[in-house]
């Protein structure tokens, strides 16, 4: 048997749960109720959406690095070496406008 804290405590973390996650049309429970086969369902077919999504992100990404990487010209500036600027210490003395 669970407390009413217990309970306050598992709606707090779902909703948080939620909010984290961005599922679009998060289940919302109420704290003294199990959530039903139809509202699992519909999280499940958030999430898989939500992750489908993901996917064609990460295949459309991985498209855009390797057509950058075949690109004409790119590799001639990159091989270059970069020139390294030093910071000079100064003498000590300031000269002073007169």
């Amino acid at each position: 048997m669970s407390s009413p804290l217990d309970n306050r405590i598992r709606s707090i973390a779902r909703e948080e749960a939620t909010t984290l996650l961005g599922v679009p049309g998060g289940v919302q429970v109420a704290a003294s109720s199990a959530p039903t086969a139809e509202q699992m369902q519909q999280q499940i077919t958030d999430l898989y959406e939500h992750l489908h999504l993901a996917a064609t992100n990460i295949t459309r990404l991985e498209e855009r690095v390797e057509a950058l990487e075949k690109a004409p010209g790119q590799t001639d500036q990159e091989e270059r070496p970069v020139a390294r600027r030093t910071a000079r210490k100064s003498g000590g003395t300031t000269p002073t406008p007169e």
